[in-house]
């Protein structure tokens, strides 16, 4: 078998792909029932590098809680005059006020974006020919198809005797 991603040749063991790393458990499921499972859409790397929701919600904290530390560090190293070391300084401290905040907005920022991210989900599914041609208009279902013919709304009509049926007739 071969990543539907990227084509590498994967055997059957395997939960990910070695190349792209695509979780593979849905594709089996898929292959193994014959193509009548339902296959969810892979996940598709964010903007942000690829990063999950999640994963820039801890990057962001520990960015918050290292930054003082890291600018006194800064502030402390090689030859730099009194007046950068105490701009350093006040840095450090006004980070380490600020570090609270930052870390209360992160999570605010991340329970957002998991809220949208669920709606997103929640939403039902509109095939393109039924939304409106309007935007703004509400939805109206497509009208059933126009007959031209007049003879297939009238009741079936008994066509010609054949042969065989002639044969099965009563006699009189």
């Amino acid at each position: 078998m071969y990543c539907p991603r990227c084509a590498t040749p994967i055997t059957e063991a395997t939960k990910f792909c070695k190349s792209c790393g695509l979780p593979l458990t849905q594709v089996y499921s898929y292959v193994t029932s014959g193509g009548t499972a339902p296959l969810a859409p892979a996940p598709q790397p964010s903007e942000s590098g690829g990063l999950t929701p999640k994963q820039r919600l801890v990057l962001t904290i520990l960015l918050f809680a290292f930054a003082p530390a890291i600018i006194a560090v800064i502030g402390e190293s090689g030859p730099l005059g009194n007046e950068l070391k105490h701009l350093f300084d006040s840095l450090a401290g006004l980070s380490g006020v600020l570090m609270p905040i930052g870390i209360v907005w992160a999570v605010f920022n991340y329970k957002a974006k998991m809220r949208k991210l669920r709606q997103r989900r929640e939403q039902p599914v509109i095939n393109p020919s039924q939304q409106p041609a309007v935007p703004g208009t509400a939805y109206q279902p497509p009208l059933p198809p126009h007959r031209t013919n007049p003879l297939s709304a009238a009741p079936p009509q008994r066509g010609s005797v054949i042969e065989d049926e002639t044969q099965r007739l009563p006699d009189r």
